[in-house]
């Protein structure tokens, strides 16, 4: 009887480890389609390990997994289900936070991601990441104050953070104080040189009728991104400033060409 007893306990024992094996085979299969962008299998892996053992201490960090690739696939709402789930067994978990005003953002939930960086900032104030993107969500709401409060707490924190200079950038280019954008956009294309940079500080050139300058960052912009719509849309309207027609008319179908809208050309060049 006694070895009996002793057979049944080394067969369940053989299980558990078989079980346990499984899981993280599971698991390490889920991550390496992670890595390879392979999102639909990566989803399949994540899914067979939560059934495995669903009440692994790990369950919450692969349900946010699971949400991310079922985000990354465009299946919003079987993601926020997942995101909601994780943050329900853990409430401060601020990288699920953040990954969920990810997802909002995509679904244009504007004010929910703008709540979970809130939420995030609760829990560390000191947190660039959540700083700078409610910033941005509450210039997005004409929140200005609030918005200028956020970056210039990045500011404090990290001085010379690329996140401050170009949330300001971005900040007093939207309040029209453009030459103060333009400052700050010189800083970041010294330090972090970008087409964004260089077309956003062209932009603020235009505005300020600073045509040679203009001029100088589309031309470098367009060194890197020859294809970029929104540049040839820039020089048409620094063509039109300067008067000349045809070639700002060449560059408004070449914009239209690699994909601007009609309606932004027309937009822009008013």
């Amino acid at each position: 009887m006694r070895m009996m007893i002793f057979a049944v306990v080394l067969l369940f024992a053989a299980a558990a480890k078989a079980t346990t094996g499984d899981y993280y085979a599971l698991v390490d299969s889920a991550e390496f389609y992670i890595g390879a962008h392979e999102w639909e299998k990566a989803e399949r892996f994540i899914q067979s390990a939560l059934r495995n053992e669903p009440d692994n201490q790990n369950t919450s960090l692969l349900l946010s997994n699971l949400a991310t690739v079922q985000r990354y696939q465009g299946k919003y709402q079987e993601a926020l289900k997942n995101y909601n789930v994780a943050l329900f067994m853990t409430p401060n978990a601020v990288t699920l936070l953040k990954n969920r005003a990810s997802l909002y953002l995509d679904m244009d939930s504007i004010d929910c991601a703008y709540a979970d960086y809130g939420r995030v900032l609760e829990i560390d104030e000191y947190d660039i990441e959540a700083l700078y993107n409610r910033g941005m969500l509450s210039l997005d709401k004409k929140l200005m104050e609030e918005s200028k409060a956020d970056f210039q707490k990045i500011k404090d924190i990290s001085p010379n953070s690329y996140f401050a200079y170009n949330g300001f950038a971005i900040w007093y280019k939207a309040n029209g104080n453009y030459a103060k954008a333009i400052e700050n956009y010189g800083v970041i294309i010294k330090e972090r040189p970008s087409i964004n940079a260089l077309a956003n500080r062209a932009e603020c050139f235009l505005e300020l009728k600073q045509l040679n300058n203009a001029e100088a960052d589309i031309r470098n912009a367009l060194t890197s991104d020859p294809r970029n719509g929104y540049l040839y849309l820039l020089r048409a309207k620094l063509n039109k400033l300067r008067f000349e027609t045809d070639a700002a008319q060449r560059d408004v179908k070449l914009a239209q060409e690699y994909g601007v809208d009609d309606s932004l050309v027309e937009a822009f060049l008013q």
